[in-house]
């Protein structure tokens, strides 16, 4: 579930939530200056391609989903009359290029669902974490009557001040490092755009997202994203650095690569981003992402509650 946010009728950010209680916070993360998808553009190619694969097959249903997070795009399931198998067909919504629906791997995370991989967490868990959300949005609330805010209407400057410096309000501290944005320039390239941005924030020489590409990959090789022992092969060649692998991914160690202005590598399944700084307010952690995404992009800057869905960092010294 998401919110959109507006200034002039332009599209400045997006803010999205989880709308069930099983799946953690309510809050997942801020987008800023998003790149507008093409939804009519997707489903109707989504339709289209459904139709032709499968003329004799019944369409279930057309929906606009969240896909091998945080892609977006339209899924059309359709059932073989015959058989009763069903498929699922892709279209991203940002290049309306098909994409193919591969299972789940040892290896490879497939197309998967946010929803199934929150699940994993545990439903209890995300359940203390949603009420833990809660109460500090019912005291945001309180507060806010108690200064004659209708939180009906739309947010404004003079009832941000009137809610500024209220007891539920807390300070805060952060550190944010500057690292420049890249985006990727082909679905596989979010590892050599994720390396440009920190080789950038360096001040390394800063070759081509397929130069970087081809260092690893010959021209007979299947495309494929990098792996993450490259992305330490690289910073050991190109930097003279030691690159970490770490799965335990504690607010501390973020803290402490930010604080040494040391920007890391932060990943989700089969997507790489580089996080830039920490945000700690009200009791939650929080972190600076820079986004890769979405294909053809600058990238997208990001703030989202810190460890909530990645799966790998590495740390670069």
């Amino acid at each position: 579930m998401g919110s959109t946010v507006y200034k002039h009728s332009d599209l400045i950010g997006t803010i999205d939530i989880y709308a069930n209680k099983t799946l953690g916070h309510s809050f997942n993360d801020i987008t800023f200056d998003p790149i507008p998808y093409k939804a009519a553009e997707a489903m109707k190619k989504s339709k289209e391609i459904t139709k032709k694969n499968y003329p004799t097959g019944e369409i279930k249903s057309t929906n606009m989903v969240v896909y091998s997070y945080p892609k977006i795009g339209a899924m059309t399931v359709v059932k073989d009359k015959t058989t009763g198998d069903e498929y699922r067909i892709f279209v991203d919504a940002y290049t309306l290029d098909e994409v193919q629906d591969k299972p789940v791997t040892e290896t490879k995370p497939g197309v998967w669902s946010m929803y199934e991989m929150k699940l994993k967490n545990g439903v209890e868990g995300n359940l203390k974490e949603w009420e833990k959300s809660d109460q500090f949005t019912k005291s945001i609330e309180q507060a806010a009557v108690n200064k004659g805010v209708n939180i009906s209407e739309a947010v404004t400057e003079e009832n941000m001040k009137k809610l500024n410096g209220d007891a539920a309000i807390t300070a805060s501290t952060s550190r944010k490092l500057g690292v420049p944005l890249r985006g990727q320039e082909d679905t596989y390239y979010c590892g050599e755009a994720s390396i440009q941005m920190i080789s950038l924030y360096y001040g390394y020489p800063t070759p081509s997202q397929t130069y970087i590409y081809d260092y690893f990959f010959d021209p007979e090789d299947q495309p494929s994203g990098l792996r993450i022992d490259e992305m330490i092969q690289w910073a050991e060649d190109k930097w003279g650095k030691t690159g970490f692998h770490d799965t335990s991914m504690t607010n501390s160690e973020v803290v402490t690569e930010i604080d040494n202005y040391r920007p890391f590598y932060s990943t989700i399944p089969g997507h790489f981003r580089v996080c830039q700084g920490y945000l700690i307010q009200n009791g939650y952690f929080y972190i600076y992402i820079n986004d890769p995404e979405p294909v053809g992009s600058n990238g997208t800057p990001k703030i989202e509650l810190g460890s909530s869905r990645e799966t790998n960092r590495i740390y670069i010294r």
